[in-house]
This record gives C-alpha cells, structure tokens and sequence, in this order.
C-alpha cells in the first residue's frame, strides 16, 4: 500500500508507505478476526520493521527544505549536497518498503519462506538476516553472478 503525497501535501512526490494492519475484515460477519498464519511472527516482525520505515518516511518529508537562494556559494553547495542525500535516502526508504510488501504479500498467499527460482525452502537464518529475501541463496548468487 503506497500512497503518494501530492504537492499540496507539501511533500516530494516520492511514494510514501501507509501503516500495515495485522487483521483482516470479515467479510460475512462485518468483524476484525486475526490472520490465521503459520508465518504470524514473520508477519507481525515484517509489518513491525514497514511501520518504522513509514513512519521515518513521513518525518523526513515533513522536514522543511531550505532556501537555495542566497547564501555564499559554499551554503548553496552543502544545501544542495543535503538535498540530495535525502533524496537518496528517501529512495532507498521507499525501496526496502516495496521489498517488505513483497514479503507480506508472500506471506498472506503462504509463499513466504519458498524460493521464487527454483522453489526450495530458503534457509531460516537467512530470513532472519534478510526477511524480504525471495530467494535462496544459491539462487541469489546465481542471480547476482548473472547480473554483472
């Protein structure tokens, strides 16, 4: 769930994430019940880690940016350096959000935990290290030796 903040916002129009829910409506009954999942702590760890990623998103956006006007050369080039890497920062931000609700996704279809190469169960350390990990790391190397 990205949502975008406009300019009348007063934000940059990057994607901004919004909060993550761990329940899901009911659609008979009208009421909240808990998502039933072997994967719950994955889930409630990787909603847990999105929020903290939205909600810094939102901070930073918040953030009045400086005038570039005026100012002695120097100003204007450490203005524009400091712009420049909350941008990079926010991009990065708004990336690992992306790969988080790739991973819940992959959660609630009950994929998460399973290669998107070649199918195997991927390795529960490596979801700890990495847990928006898609693949195993066989595969993952394979990928990353293919790529350069």
């Amino acid at each position: 769930m990205l949502r975008r903040r406009g300019a009348g916002g007063g934000c940059s129009p990057l994607a901004y994430p919004t909060k993550v829910g761990s329940r899901e409506r009911n659609s008979h009954h009208g009421r909240l019940k808990r998502v039933d999942n072997s994967n719950s702590r994955a889930k409630r760890l990787l909603e847990a880690e999105f929020d903290v990623i939205a909600e810094r998103l939102h901070r930073e956006a918040a953030v009045p940016k400086a005038s570039l006007a005026g100012g002695d050369f120097l100003d204007v080039a450490q203005g524009i350096e400091h712009q420049e890497l909350a941008r990079l920062s926010a991009s990065r931000l708004s990336e690992r959000a992306k790969r988080l609700q790739i991973a819940l996704s992959r959660v609630s279809e009950g994929d998460y935990g399973v290669c998107s190469e070649c199918g195997t169960s991927i390795p529960p350390q490596r979801l700890r290290a990495v847990p928006d990990a898609t693949t195993c790391v066989a595969c993952q190397a394979r990928l990353e030796r293919g790529a350069h």
